[in-house]
């Protein structure tokens, strides 16, 4: 004989496991998704597969993202070097060993 029996709330569709002899909640079960198919493993299977959709989405706007702010310093770039190009100084580097 089993130990438990199951109470479904109309509401939530939560899934309540009882104890009969203690009357106590052993296990509260929500359901995985909103529109559930009634079945756990398909439910399951299917946020699986939207959180893959969902991550790849993220990935591909985090790229454009990157690559929007990369041609923006390349532009940033090309402008303040073309800006000491026309300036006509001479800026040349610091030698460590001509400072002696």
């Amino acid at each position: 004989m089993d130990d438990t029996y199951c109470v479904k709330c109309p509401c939530c569709q939560t899934i309540l496991v009882i104890e009969r002899r203690t009357g106590k909640i052993v296990e509260e079960r929500r359901p995985i998704l909103d529109q559930s198919t009634g079945d756990r493993y398909q439910d399951a299977l299917k946020k699986v597969r939207e959180r893959g959709a969902i991550a790849e989405e993220k990935f591909k706007k985090f790229q454009a993202g990157r690559e929007a702010r990369s041609a923006k310093l390349d532009a940033l770039f090309k402008d303040t070097l073309k800006k000491v190009e026309e300036s006509g100084e001479d800026i040349k580097p610091v030698n460590p060993l001509d400072l002696d």
